[in-house]
């Protein structure tokens, strides 16, 4: 992997890849989400060496691991980046385990397509929901997944952001509202670690989990969250639809890409 020569980046995945959850993602889709900062820092590192940056991000919420493969890699490929990232799985981990052999060949034959077409290519596995116990079904379910891609991904010689494996993901303040979703703090944890991955030089502050204010999971804030984010989720599940259905990309184009000229909270330190 060219990793000093990154001229353009593109981002495929779900929902963690769109940026929900991150600090202002409910007031601006853009400049939100670890695949943003990670543009960011790319961005940053070219304007450095008195490079052009340009970024696009394919990602939408709901896309299981088929459709981002069938729709999203394709439609990367003809933008003909320097990187793409692809985070998928997390919503697959609610099916069939029969269906995971074919899951494994799917992705594969989409990092290959991806490899074929020239560009560098960073995998994600998925998240571990190790932060509430109502999850607790889900673990093996994750760690299970999480394997099949690392070992996908080994295969290929891809290198893999452990998601599954950051620790501070026990921490409910690293997850959104809907806990689901990573928070503003989440998000940054997973910038900086791809940021670590691909050997740049910036990343974002990061506090430490006991720096961060506690969230209370009480009966009235369990009550709010079934009502406000889990009856909403089953419904979509009944219908066959998901949230990000009939949603367009917000970044569909490779575009020079500067948030800092924009979000001036997003603060870079190098390392």
């Amino acid at each position: 992997m060219n990793r000093n020569a990154c001229g353009s980046y593109v981002a495929v995945g779900d929902s963690l890849s769109e940026g929900l959850g991150d600090f202002t993602f409910h007031h601006d889709r853009h400049h939100n989400g670890w695949t943003d900062r990670l543009a960011a820092i790319l961005a940053r590192e070219a304007r450095d060496k008195g490079l052009e940056f340009r970024y696009a991000n394919l990602s939408i919420r709901g896309a299981n691991l088929e459709k981002i493969v069938r729709v999203q890699i394709p439609q990367a490929i003809r933008l003909r980046p320097s990187l793409v990232t692809v985070m998928a799985g997390s919503n697959d981990l609610l099916g069939s385990r029969e269906n995971r052999e074919n899951l494994r060949k799917t992705l594969r034959q989409g990092l290959i397509e991806l490899q074929e077409s020239g560009c560098d290519v960073v995998v994600a596995n998925t998240i571990n929901p190790i932060h509430l116990r109502v999850f607790r079904p889900l673990r093996q379910r994750a760690k299970e997944f999480s394997m099949m891609i690392g070992e996908v991904a080994s295969e290929l010689d891809i290198p893999l952001i452990d998601v599954h494996g950051i620790a501070d993901f026990e921490h409910l303040m690293y997850w959104a509202e809907d806990m689901v979703h990573f928070s503003g703090h989440g998000h940054i944890a997973v910038a900086n670690q791809a940021a670590a991955l691909l050997e740049l030089r910036y990343r974002y502050p990061e506090l430490d989990p006991l720096e961060l204010s506690l969230i209370s999971r009480g009966i009235v804030e369990t009550f709010q969250w079934l009502v406000r984010d889990v009856v909403p989720f089953v419904q979509r599940r009944l219908k066959g639809i998901t949230a990000g259905d009939r949603m367009l990309p917000k970044h569909m184009n490779l575009e020079h890409y500067s948030p800092e000229l924009t979000h001036p909270n997003w603060e870079l330190i190098p390392r």
